[in-house]
């Protein structure tokens, strides 16, 4: 297909080595790159089915570009420890094993442990003691023979006995010890540090042999089934996000995954690094994509329709990271004679011009031009990339 691409570059490059400067003859030639125009008779538009129009207001998804990470509820986070220092004799987790809320996943070895269990073992002698003394004083009560202070003392005493052994028995149960299979002859020298919530182990940080007191972790669980995506918005877009409003997530190293979530809460204050708010959405559609927290997404907050500049996807190609249209700079019709070679001489000119793409809805893009464009410019809607197929260095199709 006959085409003519319109360079100045060895007229000016002329221009330029009469003044004698090589190094202006390069920067006008990468002048006359970046002004490139294409010229294409309407023979060859007709061949390939490249029609004009306009830059059209239609009705589209007004949304909000922001980038964030997965994150999980606190709730749905925990760490492992212990009510009580002691050795750590045996690891029965590695990490990534999945675990129930309940089960052991250490065991751990203290001489407190068997102390408190002894002690248990004494307070409950002592509150059978006084459970049988109270019994025997409201019967001598019954039969007129007690004296009221006596009974008033053994009532004291068995409540202050039952109290003592409620709290160490409830002590034993926060170690997992149940106390009645404590006996002098069944004293438990370790005690299981049970899974606080259900999920993955992530990370350990003790082995056996290791001592560990009440501040410090051995391992955290995350259930990932509660994980949810915070984003982040600035000052200038508080007003217009609200809960309720749907977000397409990416994950930044998933690209081919798309999310859906919905806003659910907007904090009231700023981050104190980058002032910007932390916008908490709940994910309703994560697909086949393995989620964990901390991986790094981007989303559309969908904000409302509201009428924007559009064009065709047809019309936009992309080339080194960045999007262009093109635009009818001026028609020349050179042909002489019949009808036939007029319409097959005329050639239109388009320029090159680069555009901020916004959110693709229903076959058309929402369009910002770098450089404003003059009202009612005409344009390429279709096929473009032919034209730009044409140029020296052509881009990409943009799907």
């Amino acid at each position: 297909m006959k085409h003519v691409i319109f360079f100045s570059i060895a007229l000016l490059s002329l221009l330029c080595a009469a003044c004698g400067g090589r190094e202006s003859v390069e920067n006008t030639v990468a002048e006359a790159h970046e002004h490139e125009e294409i010229a294409l008779t309407t023979a060859q538009m007709k061949a390939v089915d490249i029609r004009l129009g306009q830059v059209e207001e239609r009705d589209l998804r007004d949304v909000i570009r922001v980038n964030g990470q997965l994150a999980l509820d606190p709730q749905k986070r925990a760490e492992v420890t212990s009510l009580v220092g002691g050795i750590v004799r045996q690891v029965l987790v590695t990490e990534g094993t999945y675990v129930t809320a309940g089960q052991p996943v250490a065991y751990l070895e203290n001489t407190a442990i068997v102390e408190l269990q002894k002690e248990f073992l004494v307070l409950r002698e002592e509150a059978a003691v006084a459970d049988l003394e109270l019994a025997r004083q409201r019967e001598l009560a019954a039969n007129g023979a007690g004296i009221e202070r006596s009974m008033q003392q053994a009532s004291a005493t068995f409540r202050v006995a039952n109290a003592r052994l409620a709290g160490v028995e409830k002590q034993l149960r926060q170690l997992a010890i149940d106390p009645a299979r404590v006996s002098g002859d069944n004293l438990l020298t370790r005690v299981p540090l049970n899974a606080p919530i259900t999920g993955y182990i992530n990370r350990i940080r003790v082995s056996t042999g290791s001592y560990v007191d009440t501040q410090t972790s051995l391992m955290n669980i995350t259930d990932n089934r509660g994980i949810h995506c915070d984003v982040k918005i600035f000052e200038k877009d508080i007003r217009h996000v609200a809960a309720g409003q749907e977000v397409d997530i990416t994950l930044t190293s998933q690209p081919g995954e798309r999310l859906k979530g919905r806003v659910y809460e907007v904090n009231n204050s700023f981050e104190e690094e980058t002032r910007a708010i932390i916008v908490h959405v709940i994910l309703r559609e994560s697909g086949n994509a393995k989620l964990l927290q901390g991986m790094y997404v981007t989303g559309l907050i969908n904000t409302g329709v509201q009428k924007t500049g559009a064009v065709p996807n047809d019309a936009i190609v992309s080339k080194d990271g960045k999007k262009f249209i093109f635009a009818l700079e001026d028609e020349a019709n050179h042909g002489e004679g019949d009808d036939e070679h007029d319409d097959a001489d005329h050639r239109l000119h388009f320029r090159r011009v680069e555009i901020i793409a916004g959110v693709s809805e229903s076959g058309y893009t929402q369009v910002t031009p770098v450089d404003p464009l003059p009202e009612g410019a005409t344009i390429v809607v279709s096929n473009a990339f032919y034209i730009s197929s044409m140029s020296a260095d052509h881009g990409e199709h943009d799907h």
